[in-house]
């Protein structure tokens, strides 16, 4: 992502965080959804940040898209399975952050195995 890019998406995700703050100041009620804007600021954040921040950063938004990711899923594959109506969306949402996990363990353990066989 080019600077510019990264700028603008930040922009854009700060100003989200915002709003979905002032709905939850003023409503009481958050959904799960409300934290997407909060993934996009720490994605662009990470993208735009150099040495040790971008890695935290990287982490921060991993974290946020578990979270948000399995507490929509679950639910949703909890409905399915009862025989209840379901949200096709939100069970998407929890497939998808479930293979990012499987993908990132792989990716994580395929690291640590070249690592340590790598000749010193």
């Amino acid at each position: 992502m080019s600077r510019t890019w990264g700028r603008l998406v930040l922009a854009v995700g700060l100003v989200g965080v915002v709003i979905n703050g002032v709905d939850w100041a003023v409503s009481g009620s958050v959904s799960w959804s409300d934290a997407f804007p909060l993934f996009l600021t720490a994605v662009a954040g990470a993208e735009l940040s150099m040495g040790p921040r971008r890695r935290a950063l990287r982490t921060a938004a991993a974290v946020i898209l578990l979270t948000v990711g399995f507490a929509v899923g679950v639910p949703a594959a909890a409905d399915l399975v009862a025989g209840a109506p379901v949200d096709w969306l939100d069970l998407t949402l929890g497939v998808l952050t479930a293979l990012y996990a499987v993908v990132g363990t792989a990716a994580l353990l395929a690291r640590r195995r070249a690592n340590r066989s790598a000749p010193v």
